[in-house]
């Protein structure tokens, strides 16, 4: 590989309807996300970087593993899966891979050479967010190939086979953290939602006095984070087995922390600063309306 390889999470609140359930974003929000996507995958490919997809399970993952128990697993019970546990599995697959061809189907006729990958295919968890990185070689390793080869891989959040638990909930936030461990060249991970960042309370119900958190720094303690960045109101009421903006924040910390070359960014769908930041343009822009996480405030100064 050469160039920069940039990182874009598509976040379920922003391709799916998270009210519903196996519902798509609405049509207008669907196709100017991923228009914007074609456009960074042709702005980078003339630059020489290279796109690596990853996309949330949204409508199509957090009811269904909420329903039949699926991210705390079988084995808390029994060995092997009872009736309910089967049926739940299947479905939960079923409604992924509907979303990852519906997704990748779009792309491909946008003429982004995607090719789709189920994290599933390449990984058996152990304990789900504990699991050690040389677990990711497999799922790297392909990753590699497809992009050396000019393809646009794409990965999602999926409902693997966990040697503890029996299965569980791998979220695209953690295969965006141990994606970066393999893969020198990821220089940037871009998160887009569906509001402009991180804010202190949920932007959606309180809508004054709620300023948009610019800079989060990954050196600090994580229970002050807690205390001060709160998801109020009728989030509380949508199933999100992956941690909703918390598990962001905390994988995305994990990233800068482990290198702070690579850039963070949390960003709506849709907007200037969504398409800027997936083709790698300066960060320091100070009227962009966006998070950025960061290990130290120097970081920032630099980039």
């Amino acid at each position: 590989m050469s160039g920069k390889t940039v990182i874009v999470k598509l976040g379920g609140a922003a391709i799916t309807n998270k009210k519903g359930v196996c519902e798509l974003a609405e049509e207008r929000q669907l196709e100017e996300t991923l228009d914007q996507v074609q456009q960074a995958y042709q702005i980078l490919k003339k630059a020489g970087h290279q796109l690596i997809l990853v996309h949330g399970a949204g409508s199509f993952g957090h009811p269904q593993a909420k329903k039949y128990n699926l991210k705390a697993g079988w084995s808390n019970d029994r060995s092997e899966p009872n009736e309910t546990y089967l049926k739940g599995y299947s479905h939960i697959r079923a409604c992924l891979q509907q979303l990852s061809h519906g997704i990748c189907s779009r792309l491909e006729l946008r003429n982004v050479p995607v090719l789709a990958m189920s994290p599933i295919d390449y990984i058996e968890t152990s304990d789900c967010e504990e699991t050690g990185t040389e677990a990711f070689e497999a799922m790297a390793t392909r990753v590699k190939k497809y992009l050396d080869l000019g393809f646009v891989p794409v990965l999602h959040g999926d409902a693997v086979l966990d040697h503890i638990r029996g299965c569980t909930i791998l979220s695209g936030d953690i295969i965006m953290f141990q994606l970066t461990q393999w893969i020198p060249t990821i220089a940037r991970c871009v998160f887009i939602t569906d509001v402009k960042g991180i804010y202190k309370a949920d932007p959606k119900v309180f809508t004054s006095q709620n300023d948009l958190i610019q800079y989060i720094f990954a050196q600090q303690q994580q229970q002050q984070q807690e205390h001060d960045i709160k998801e109020k109101g009728e989030n509380e009421t949508l199933a999100d087995v992956t941690g909703g903006m918390q598990g962001k924040i905390k994988w995305a910390k994990r990233i800068v922390l482990f290198d702070n070359t690579i850039d963070c960014i949390i960003c709506k769908w849709g907007s200037k600063e969504a398409l800027d930041m997936m083709t790698l343009e300066s960060i320091k822009n100070k009227n962009y309306q966006m998070t950025i996480v960061t290990n130290t405030p120097e970081a920032i100064a630099s980039s």
